[in-house]
């Protein structure tokens, strides 16, 4: 972002609330920066995790949970069981919420885990999914896109399934 979404101007970064902001000196416009909330779900199914191979960038090809962003006015756990049916054809029924995380590193998004179960529907890749399969503890695919997936993933299998996190 260089220019003031409102009054075109050319933004200046300066120290506000700690931090390096961009502002604005004509209209006092600050770009807070805050970070997108994504959902991601752990559907366990037939002993394994349902898991998506990415048709798009970032990573495309590799193989993460199904999620996405939330949209705007979407509750946290309609958009986790919307992006799960949108990206395998399931619909869900979900058991709660595990944990909210946020990778940092320069990403900015809150990652809220949910863990569900299958209720209805057949898997079938669809929205930005390539393809869609349910891996088990010795079989996961050596790509799987984005550290804290690969986190959920590891403490969902050492775990047993039983997702004491």
């Amino acid at each position: 972002m260089k220019n003031c979404p409102v009054c075109k101007q050319l933004l200046e970064t300066a120290e506000l609330g700690g931090r390096a902001r961009l502002l604005c000196a004509s209209c006092d416009f600050v770009h807070w920066d805050n970070p997108k909330p994504v959902t991601a779900t752990l559907v366990p199914m037939d002993d394994g995790l349902v898991l998506v191979r990415r048709k798009y960038e970032p990573f495309t090809g590799y193989w993460c949970l199904p999620g996405g962003f939330i949209e705007s006015a979407e509750h946290p756990a309609e958009s986790a069981a919307r992006e799960v049916f949108e990206e395998t054809g399931l619909n869900i029924e979900l058991n709660r919420l595990l944990e909210a995380s946020a990778p940092g590193h320069g990403i900015n998004v809150v990652i809220l885990f949910y863990l569900a179960k299958p209720a209805s529907g057949q898997l079938v890749a669809g929205d930005d999914a390539s393809e869609v399969q349910v891996f088990h503890a010795g079989s996961l695919p050596p790509k799987i896109a984005f550290e804290l997936h690969r986190q959920m993933i590891a403490r969902y299998f050492a775990s047993k399934g039983s997702l004491e996190l």
